[in-house]
């Protein structure tokens, strides 16, 4: 049915477009039809209101619906949390909206989930904020809540509205800024809800709007703040890293604790990928220091030694079990630091919005565990504070902390009065002496707890270690490593003389094969060797999942092996038919390395530098490709086979020495410049049965292309890499070469590659003791050009931890020393070094540029090498896995750092945020440079870089657009002067670039709201330049564009309403003149997009319709208007009168309308001021046509009589109306000003009735429906005259109201004597005297000619020669003597006609004389006529003969 209404109005729109004889129906001048419809739909029938807005049930008192913005801004951060697998449901997003608005309850309407994904998923880069985050996308999984409870969707919240305009009770306040909130808010504290810090609902709403949405609007990373699910809006620090979080334990600071938690945790991106095991290290490493400085503190007070000395005697256990050896001292301040811990522990978590509490009890608890026992039960002795108590609770239930979730039992099942006693913990009692107060100082210095009370509490050391964390940049020339192992120089200590003899001795004395074992003993050792060699089978199986693996492991090897000085470290593979050889230049296997292959987890690879592959096992990778793998090294030959049992893992096996003429045979080749005598190290693989033939046998060819050429970007010591096939006699070479300046060439056969690498070492041993230092790269993919410049390579590069990983979704290659598990595929998430060495990427990253930019072919061309550098910039939901929180770090990091340049011939770096992109030359002569400087604080970004729109967003760039002019303008409103000093010629080129862009980017703005909000914030601004010289806003009154420009309808021009126009606030003609066309490059459409967008803002044309509905009914309706002068207000309404009259399309469609505003809410000007004829009843007088002087009449008795001012008759534009005095007379007829009385129309329910309007009708209340309506007509007014004429007995007036009456019945109150009583259930209309009637009969008012009394009507007769005829002189008769001849009345109705004007005096006398049944005694005038003939009674005639003839 709705579609069907739809239809017709579409229909509609063509139909009246046909009436009105123009194109469409925009052409006059009302905008679109549906927009028209929407702004009038006020004046449409109840029921069509209804329908088309949808509220045919009732609704609730107040509806309020999400911002679409604001909605995909919150669902955009969820989806950049979801964890790897989860899919987003209904039910996900009802809970993101029920735990992040708790107080609010909502439901959701829409069709599928996916359809609105695809929605978000097209605007998701858009609707991004770097400002506002919201805390429960931050948090656990969305999915793990309860039900919504309702499974429709679309947001739409439901709630009463209990808000109240804040205008009305503080009064109206100065005008603020979007600069005065900025500088507000920057110095409110972290952590503190801005809304409260700032009075913002008092004091910046009015003008700015909603504090979300203007930060939105703003969108600073200074300003970042965080949106809890109480509504708080929690500012946070954008710049919180792990070492400022560790900088603030370590200075026991719960405050800067708290916001360094919380902040990381925002800025990370939540729980997915906040570096938790980092956090929890560092916490450890803090508390561990504090711990161990207040141990060494030796500054104690008398009062704490006098009490140490009694508590001598129970301290020894508690030493013995702390430390040992340490003092008594030392071990109660132990026990005073772990106080001062769970104190500093309870404040920080009272810093945190509740949401947070689990998370930064997790890190905190971590820490402190791992330095002192019973921790939960030391904190719990601590809380002082009820609030403090149930903190707990919250954490102990969420975490699963016993003795949280213990004590929250005991609480809850305690009395009320033992809930508000003191609150101690049950486990543990407090020291009452201690200060509740929070100060960590006076626990440092607060006194101890009794030795009993002690003895509960029991502390473990770890043992004292701290690092000082500090960081270089090295951006390494990657020269040839050569290390010298000097153990090797000289000839290692052995008992045996060659190396048979060493190989044998290891068979003997590690596996136990000696010739002299007994039968029993040899038996057992063979189960043994089985047992272990199954063990070892199973491992070698499970380790890797990619057989090429075993490649990788080699070439590490090779990496880690020692070269002679002179000697370019290289590594070979030889593939043939049935293995593989490989060919290694190093100086040879030493016998600690051939008993490190016998054995596992013990390698001789160094730690120190953190290489990987301490386990020992990394070699025993090949044996997924062969059974027997053979080493022949430095005189040592031997295999370990498995082919005769899994104990050949680690045992090895004497052979023969490999031909060395086979070994130059294989080395042999034109790119293979090596002699036989280098290649001191040899394996062999032979190939497995099942990989000689067929499909193994490609899969081992297809093994080698897993091998990456970036390998070697990484390795220390290895140059080259030779991959020889002596299947197809092919041969590839992999080798690297040092460009300088950082790039290094690695070269793949014929194929080159050029890389920028950029390393920083890093000093410490987080999680892992035994590494000192570490070193992280990056390297970045470059090709050359034929001009000889580089162009990025942007394919997804893996990541290596030394050896290539796989691909995260990084375009450039990321090394580090990381943690991996056993099969060495990936990275161990949880590893705190892991995370630590994670954190520290984005800053090297971020200071590369600089070198990267100083490369000699973008030295000439900055731009273009930020351009390269930034397009390697992954953007948030790029990387995955571990990875997966460095976009977001990285794009952090950049935001503050000086990472792009401006436009301009020096080169001035500055942050993304200081800069504008998009724009042109025009832009930048409109805005010059210094004005962007010094009114935004930006600059343009300079040409030859180019941006993505995703990642210029994720930065906080700026975009050319109507946004920015609009902060433009805003600004030079803001200050004083500024706009006018800008010229008119500059305004016209603001306002036509405006419009040009208004108009293309129309789409996007109005999907997202953002169009709507330009032209709401257009209207705030007094940015519009008037003809008297100022500036002025739509919002502070309508403006309107000069009449020469947009046409005027207008029948009397300025000269007629001088005063009024001057009123007028109108657009400065100049505006549209003042456009310089040379200088702001425009064409002459320009003009006419001024107008356009001038229109748009809300400037009204100048024409007479809109100057009396927009500016002249509006100040007409105001209460102040009654103040004003007379001729401001007679111009008013005779502007309106004139309009009016002529031919206006649009009056005739809103006639009347407009005419029951004027009834209702106009103010005219009469003889006693301006009042509304709504409010008192307003008469026109003499002047415009009255018969009588009624004035004269009130005056007499004192009673107020509202007359029309003449004034409206003299204005000049009256003169130019044929007839305007009628014309006036109906005007004023129209809306309400009647000539005499005013008599009014009244609907009566029944129960609202009076029994007299029963009795007056004849019927009896109870035979009449409950829901009938009684139609009346009274006058207030006529009942004031009448009983002040009655009871002054003025018989001058009483006979002037009958000549009045008897001159206006007809016309104006014979239609009035008759009332009607509408049964609804029947359908009957029973005729009634009505209550105006009855006024006039029930007051005793008329003059008779017998006396000086006042007399009721029906007491007296009509004055005529009929009547003297039959009674004659000594009658009473009512005094002055009526015109009408009622002989003349008879004679007419004997002929069957009725005259037209009858006397007033018949309805008195019928409504005097009558038993109001209308029947019996209702005589026709022929019947009168007849008893007049034959001379009855004078008293009959007395009682029938005015009694009116029935119809």
């Amino acid at each position: 049915m709705r579609v069907n209404l739809l239809r017709k109005l579409v229909d509609c729109d063509s139909w009246l477009a046909k009436q009105f004889l123009v194109h469409e129906f925009e052409s006059l001048g009302y905008g679109e039809f549906f927009s028209f419809l929407t702004e009038h739909i006020s004046l449409m029938p109840t029921g069509l209101k209804q329908f088309l807005n949808g509220d045919m049930y009732e609704k609730s008192h107040f509806e309020v619906s999400m911002l679409q913005h604001q909605f995909i801004v919150l669902i955009s951060q969820a989806l950049n949390n979801l964890w790897d697998g989860e899919v987003v449901t209904k039910q996900m997003i009802s809970t993101l909206l029920l735990n992040q608005f708790p107080n609010l309850s909502f439901k959701m309407e829409v069709g599928s989930v996916e359809d609105f994904l695809n929605i978000v998923g097209e605007y998701r880069g858009i609707a991004m904020s770097k400002c506002v985050l919201f805390s429960q996308t931050l948090v656990a999984a969305h999915g793990q809540a309860m039900l919504a409870p309702d499974d429709d969707y679309a947001v739409e919240f439901e709630t009463i509205c209990r808000g109240t305009d804040v205008s009305q009770k503080i009064g109206i306040l100065e005008s603020v800024s979007s600069q005065d909130a900025i500088e507000v808010l920057l110095r409110a504290p972290m952590l503190s809800d801005l809304s409260r810090w700032s009075h913002w609902d008092i004091k910046f709403a009015p003008h700015l709007g909603p504090l979300i949405r203007w930060l939105y609007e703003v969108n600073r990373t200074d300003l970042l703040c965080l949106v809890t699910k109480d509504g708080n809006v929690i500012r946070i620090d954008s710049s919180a890293s792990v070492d400022l979080f560790q900088q603030s334990a370590l200075q026991l600071s719960p405050f800067q604790t708290a916001v360094q938690l919380l902040s990381l945790f925002s800025i990370l991106g939540g729980q997915k990928h906040v570096p938790l095991s980092l956090l929890k290290c560092q916490a450890h490493r803090a508390f561990e220091v504090i711990l161990n400085n207040h141990l060494e503190h030796k500054e104690v007070t008398d009062s704490w030694n006098f009490q140490m000395k009694e508590k001598a005697a129970d301290t020894p256990k508690l030493l013995d079990e702390v430390c040992g050896s340490r003092s008594l001292k030392n071990s109660t301040g132990t026990l005073n630091a772990a106080h001062v811990a769970s104190r500093y522990f309870l404040e920080c978590l009272s810093y945190i919005p509740s949401e947070f509490h689990g998370f930064a009890a997790d890190v905190l608890l971590s820490g402190l565990q791992s330095v002192i026992k019973h921790v939960p039960s030391i904190v719990l002795s601590e809380c002082k504070l009820m609030e403090e108590r149930i903190m707990l609770h919250e954490v102990g239930l969420s975490l699963g902390i016993v003795e949280w979730i213990d004590d929250y039992h005991v609480f809850f099942s305690s009395t009320d009065g033992e809930m508000c006693k003191h609150c101690d913990a049950p486990s543990l009692k407090a020291n009452t002496s201690k200060s509740s107060t929070g100060s960590l100082s006076a626990i440092y210095n607060a006194q101890k707890s009794s030795p009993a009370e002690e003895d509960k509490i029991v502390l473990s050391l770890v043992p004292k270690g701290q690092s000082n964390i500090c960081n270089e940049i090295c951006h390494s020339f990657d020269s040839p490593e050569v290390c010298i192992d000097k153990s090797l120089a000289q000839n290692e200590t052995v008992e045996y003389e060659d190396a048979y003899s060493i190989i044998e001795s290891i068979r003997r004395e590690e596996f136990g094969l000696d010739p002299s074992l007994s039968i029993t003993e040899s038996s057992l050792l063979k189960k043994q060797h089985a047992r272990l060699g199954r063990a070892l089978h199973c491992l070698s199986q499970e380790l890797y999942s990619q057989d090429s693996h075993f490649l990788l492991e080699l070439v590490q090897n090779a990496d880690d092996n020692t070269y002679l000085v002179n000697v370019e470290p290289a590594l070979v593979f030889v593939l043939q038919k049935s293995g593989i050889i490989i060919l290694n230049n190093e100086r040879g296997f030493s016998a600690r390395d051939i008993r490190a292959l016998c054995d596992v987890g013990n390698s001789t690879k160094k730690g120190s530098a953190g290489y990987i592959g301490k386990k020992g096992i990394g070699f025993k990778s090949v044996f997924r490709v062969t059974d027997a793998p053979e080493i022949h090294s430095n005189g040592f030959h031997v295999k370990f086979d498995i082919s005769e049992g899994q104990i050949g893992f680690v045992l090895p096996t004497a052979i023969p020495p490999l031909n060395q003429n086979v070994l130059s045979k294989l080395a042999y080749a034109n790119s293979v410049q090596f002699n036989d005598s280098c290649w001191k190290t040899c394996i062999v693989l032979p190939f497995k049965s099942d990989l000689l033939e067929g499909t193994g046998r490609n899969n081992v060819i297809s093994m080698f292309s897993d091998i990456h050429p970036a390998l070697l970007l990484f390795l220390h010591r290895l140059r080259s890499i030779t991959f020889r096939n002596m299947h197809d006699d092919s041969l590839i070479v992999m080798r690297k070469e040092t460009s300088g300046n950082g790039i290094i060439k690695v070269s793949y056969g014929k194929e080159e590659m050029n890389w920028f690498v950029a390393r920083k070492k890093l000093h410490g041993n987080i999680g892992r003791f035994n590494v000192q230092t570490t070193e992280i790269a990056l390297a970045f993919g470059l090709k050359e050009s034929t001009d000889g410049n580089y162009i990025p390579c942007l394919d997804m590069q893996p990541a290596f931890a030394f050896l290539p990983l796989r691909t995260y979704g990084l375009k450039f290659i990321l090394q580090g020393d990381f943690v991996l598990p056993s099969s060495r595929e990936e990275v161990d998430g949880d590893n705190p070094w892991n995370q630590w060495l994670l954190s520290e990427f984005p800053e090297l990253f971020v200071t590369a540029e600089g070198s990267f930019c100083s490369l000699p072919c973008f030295r000439d061309n900055l731009g273009k090498a930020v351009t390269a550098y930034i397009s390697y910039v992954p953007l948030i939901g790029e990387v995955h896995g571990f990875f997966s929180s460095l976009p977001r770090t990285i794009i952090s990091h950049l935001r503050h750092s000086n990472c792009l340049l401006l436009e301009g011939d020096d080169a001035t770096w500055v942050p993304p945020c200081k800069v504008v992109r998009g724009w042109n030359e025009e832009a930048r002569v409109l805005l010059p440079d210094h004005l962007l400087q010094e009114y935004l604080g930006l600059g343009f970004l300079k040409k030859d870089i180019s941006l993505s729109d995703p990642l210029a967003r994720a930065l906080g760039v700026e975009e050319y657009g109507p946004k920015l002019l609009l902060q433009i303008i805003a600004s030079l409103c803001q200050k004083k002067d500024s706009l006018p000093s800008m010229g008119l010629s500059w305004l016209s080129a603001w306002l036509n670039a405006v419009y040009e862009m208004y108009v293309h980017s129309a789409q996007a703005s109005r999907d997202l709201g953002m169009g709507t909000y330009i032209i709401e914030t257009l209207h705030k601004l007094p940015f519009i330049p008037l003809s008297d010289g100022t500036f002025s806003s739509v919002d502070e009154g309508t403006i309107w564009l000069h009449y020469n420009v947009s046409g005027n309808d207008s029948e009397l021009g300025m000269d007629a309403f001088p005063i009024l126009y001057a009123k007028l606030r109108i657009v400065n003609p100049a505006l549209l003149t003042a456009l310089d066309a040379d200088i702001y490059q425009v064409d002459m459409s320009s003009k006419d997009n001024i107008i356009r967008m001038l229109l748009i803002v809300g400037v009204k044309r100048l024409s007479t319709h809109e100057i009396m509905k927009m500016h002249i009914l509006p100040c007409i309706y105001d209460d102040k208007s009654a103040s004003w002068s007379e001729n401001l207000m007679t111009e008013f309404l005779c502007f309106v009168f004139i309009h009016l009259q002529s031919s206006c399309t649009s009056c005739h469609v809103e006639r009347d309308f407009l005419i029951s505003e004027l009834r209702n809410r106009a103010f005219i000007l009469t003889n006693r001021g301006n009042k509304r004829p709504i409010d008192v009843p307003i008469h026109y007088g003499q002047g415009f046509g009255s018969s009588f002087d009624i004035c004269e009449l009130f005056n007499k008795i004192q009673m107020e009589w509202h007359e029309v001012d003449t004034i409206y008759l003299k204005h000049s534009s009256t003169k130019s109306v044929v007839s305007g005095k009628e014309k006036w007379k109906k005007f004023f007829k129209e809306i309400g000003i009647t000539e005499f009385l005013q008599v009014v129309k009244v609907d009566q329910r029944m129960a609202d009735m009076p029994n007299a309007c029963f009795r007056r009708a004849l019927v009896e209340r109870e035979h009449v429906s409950s829901g009938s309506v009684a139609e009346d007509w009274e006058s207030t007014e006529l009942d004031h005259l009448l009983s002040l004429l009655s009871a002054s007995r003025n018989r001058v007036g009483c006979k002037f109201l009958l000549e009045i009456f008897d001159k206006l019945w007809d016309d104006c109150f014979s239609d009035k004597t008759i009332g009607y009583l509408n049964d609804k259930y029947n359908g009957t209309r029973t005729p009634f005297k009505s209550s105006f009637l009855n006024s006039i009969c029930g007051v005793p008012w008329v003059v008779s000619c017998m006396d000086d009394k006042l007399h009721y009507p029906k007491d007296l007769y009509y004055d005529c020669d009929a009547v003297h005829s039959i009674l004659g002189s000594f009658a009473p008769y009512a005094v002055p003597k009526i015109k009408v001849n009622p002989e003349k009345e008879i004679e007419n109705a004997q002929e069957g006609k009725r005259e037209k004007k009858q006397s007033v005096l018949i309805y008195l006398k019928k409504s005097g004389n009558t038993c109001d049944s209308g029947t019996g005694l209702g005589l026709t005038i022929s019947l009168i006529y007849a008893l007049y003939q034959c001379k009855i009674l004078s008293s009959i005639v007395k009682t029938y003969m005015w009694i009116e003839p029935r119809k």
